[in-house]
């Protein structure tokens, strides 16, 4: 991957750049933002350029370092990811002992924790004594979606670089650039909310899927008994939980569109477009202060489950809500 590949993000590339050329990069960064918006792939060419053996200090694509990269096995590059839901003390440690060794094919290493908000509270303050003793020439690039639940101490170590959405305009012409039909990107691009991975993932054959799901909750929640909601809920209990979060935050544009209709807002900033007609029915049965009232119960269930409660349970009491409001709540 070379910089200009990359869509948007330009300021953030263009001061990693210079602080790379001119050899005032320091020892931890932590790359915020949501889930799905690039700092992974940024992370990703900051390590190919920072240990790259061209002058430039940009990914040359031919060097050793550069191929090492490519085949997934250079030794100097580490990453870190969740084993499970969790990044363990147990990683860190193994990480520590590996980053005693000087480097293999360069003059630095490179180490990237991913989701570093989910490092447990052990594993969090292990990391934070090697950020505050930094060994040799190592380059840490922490990733997170949710910087409000790393420690404040870990973030005062680092040089914090905060990524915002895509404007809609550039991911729909960068996703036509990619072949898709415009009509496809634009749909993409408003679900996704400006994240370019979350995009290409909803415009994969299945990608549609969750969102369609949701369309069809939504629409059977008016005339629901408790049967559909206990079958429902059980249906929620086999979902990985990030399948179930996905879900909600789907059923929660649904909600919110179905607001923006029965407010009579402009029909232009519908994000689900392509369903208006289908919502325009679905909107009848529901009273504004109802929907409002929807939308704040997803919300509190999303958080619940990020706190890891039962899917089932929470599942069961949000439809039951839902089903209420619905009713003419």
């Amino acid at each position: 991957m070379q910089w200009n590949e990359i869509v948007g993000h330009n300021e953030n590339i263009k001061r990693l750049r210079t602080l790379l050329k001119s050899e005032r990069m320091p020892h931890a960064l932590l790359f915020t933002g949501p889930a799905g918006i690039g700092k992974m792939l940024v992370a990703s060419t900051l390590a190919a350029a920072a240990l790259c053996s061209s002058a430039e200090q940009t990914p040359c694509g031919v060097c050793q370092s550069c191929r090492s990269i490519a085949s997934h096995s250079h030794p100097d590059l580490l990453t870190v990811r969740t084993d499970g839901t969790t990044i363990k003390i147990e990683q860190i440690r193994q990480l520590q002992s590996e980053l005693a060794f000087a480097p293999y094919l360069g003059t630095r290493r490179v180490c990237i924790i991913e989701d570093a908000e989910r490092m447990t509270a052990q594993a969090a303050n292990s990391i934070l004594k090697t950020l505050e003793e930094p060994q040799g020439s190592i380059l840490f690039i922490l990733v997170s979606a949710s910087r409000q639940l790393l420690l404040e101490t870990i973030i005062s170590r680092c040089l914090a670089v905060a990524f915002q959405p895509l404007p809609q305009e550039i991911l729909i012409q960068a996703l036509c650039a990619k072949g898709f039909a415009e009509s496809q990107a634009a749909v993409a691009a408003r679900l996704s909310g400006g994240k370019m991975g979350k995009a290409l993932t909803l415009l994969e054959p299945e990608g549609l899927v969750k969102r369609d799901q949701a369309a069809e909750l939504a629409a059977a929640l008016p005339q629901s008994e408790m049967k559909f909601v206990w079958s429902t809920a059980t249906v929620f209990d086999k979902f990985e939980r990030r399948d179930f979060l996905s879900l909600l935050e789907y059923l929660s544009l649904i909600l919110r569109d179905m607001l923006m209709i029965v407010s009579r807002q402009d029909r232009r900033l519908l994000f689900n477009i392509d369903l208006e007609e289908r919502l325009n029915t679905q909107a009848e049965s529901w009273s504004e202060p109802a929907l409002i009232k929807a939308l704040k119960e997803v919300t509190t269930c999303r958080q619940a489950l990020q706190a890891n409660a039962n899917p089932r349970l929470t599942g069961e009491a949000l439809l039951i809500k839902l089903r209420d409001l619905a009713g003419g709540g």
